[in-house]
């Protein structure tokens, strides 16, 4: 029942969303026009064409991995940069209107042509080869054993129909030529069912670090029958941290690598949500803590943890423009590296993938090295 209720919320609210974008977007591209003109009947086509039938097939038809519906996962993003254009033409033009100038009608138009050449660019960098990131950490007290530890770091790859197997192996090669010490996956790795995307996540079996290839869940497997999907990545040779621990040395150097589940495990009726006490049982001492969970909200559970480094993803750095400033307002830790205390420092990674829409305009894929110094720390 719980279920239920929760999905008509959310049916409801996309309704909502998307119907008064529907509206806005075919208004807005009608006014150029006399009313019943073939413009008009042009401007209400636009915005079915970016809000109703994205929307019908993205709920409808979601399991669907044909080409239709890549298609209509980019008219969804094209939709949603057009719509945001539209409405800072919309505000800019009271502040002319109040000085005594208006915009020519044809500037809507206008909008939706700069909305499809970004998509077209974000559509490019969405399906281009993942942009290396190199993050180097000054850390006072480092063990000498670290100095120059090389952390791989992957997240929000959101394996689904729209992404090939070749994607995948393409980003597999690229992490095997940083040569990694540690490679963690912060969640979000698959989005759809587990029997149409075997092939597509097979490349990550070639994943390979000394120090182990490090996996904690993200929201959206709890999504797509979760208990499948930790089985099979399982079998990939992944360390599934669920809740728990690693002790791992390097160096004369020892690691602990604490991971706790996504709180999406409790919204959707589990209760194997986080837990940073069944995370950190029998847990021994080490010369550094390295924490791992999806969302930056848990940078409280590094905190309690005494973690030297938090990583974490889930916000795709706000995934294209428009959006990134909008995105950021709703977290504390957003998008790149963050100094929290004296000891512990934040990596909010950008993704690796994308989710919805295939467009990553201003936010590429990322994979983040991210390599251990000794030094004072940053300011």
């Amino acid at each position: 029942m719980r279920f239920n209720r929760s999905l008509l919320v959310f049916l409801g609210v996309l309704a909502l969303v998307g119907g008064s974008a529907f509206w806005f977007t075919g208004s807005q591209l009608a006014r150029a026009f006399p009313l019943g003109g073939m413009g008009v009947w042009s401007a209400w086509t636009w915005a079915t064409l970016l809000w109703a039938f994205p929307l019908f097939r993205a709920t409808v038809y979601r399991h669907d991995p044909g080409r239709l519906q890549g298609f209509a996962f980019f008219l969804l993003g094209m939709g949603a940069t057009t719509l945001v254009l539209l409405l800072l033409l919309r505000l800019l033009g009271l502040g002319l209107g109040l000085a005594g100038y208006a915009w020519p009608a044809w500037a809507p138009w206008a909008m939706l042509g700069a909305g499809t050449v970004f998509c077209l660019w974000g559509w490019q960098t969405a399906y281009g080869p993942a942009v290396v990131k190199t993050v180097r950490l000054p850390t006072p007290g480092l063990h000498p054993g670290l100095e120059g530890l090389r952390i791989v770091q992957i997240s929000d790859l959101h394996v689904s129909h729209l992404m090939a197997e070749g994607q995948v192996a393409r980003m597999v090669d690229q992490i095997a030529e940083l040569r990694p010490d540690l490679i963690a996956i912060t969640g979000d790795l698959a989005d759809g069912p587990l029997a149409g995307l075997k092939d597509a996540v097979a490349p990550l079996a070639r994943l390979k670090a000394p120090l182990g290839v490090h996996y904690v869940t993200g929201n959206h497997e709890y999504f797509w029958d979760v208990d499948h999907w930790l089985e099979e990545l399982s079998g990939l040779g992944f360390e599934m941290l669920l809740n728990g621990h690693r002790l791992v040395e390097h160096r004369g150097a020892r690691i602990k690598v604490l991971g706790v589940n996504d709180p999406a495990a409790l919204r959707v009726g589990r209760s194997d949500g986080p837990d940073l006490t069944k995370a950190m049982e029998g847990a021994p001492a080490a010369d550094y803590t390295l924490f791992l969970a999806h969302q930056p909200q848990c940078f409280v559970l590094a905190e309690r943890a005494d973690a030297d480094l938090f990583l974490a993803g889930h916000t795709h750095g706000g995934q294209f423009a428009p959006f990134p400033p909008i995105v950021s307002l709703f977290h504390r830790y957003f998008r790149g590296l963050y100094r929290h205390s004296p000891r512990l420092q934040i990596y909010v990674h950008s993704g690796s993938g994308f989710w919805g829409p295939p467009n990553r305009l201003g936010v590429p894929p990322e994979i983040a090295l991210l390599v251990l110094e000794a030094g004072p720390a940053a300011p």
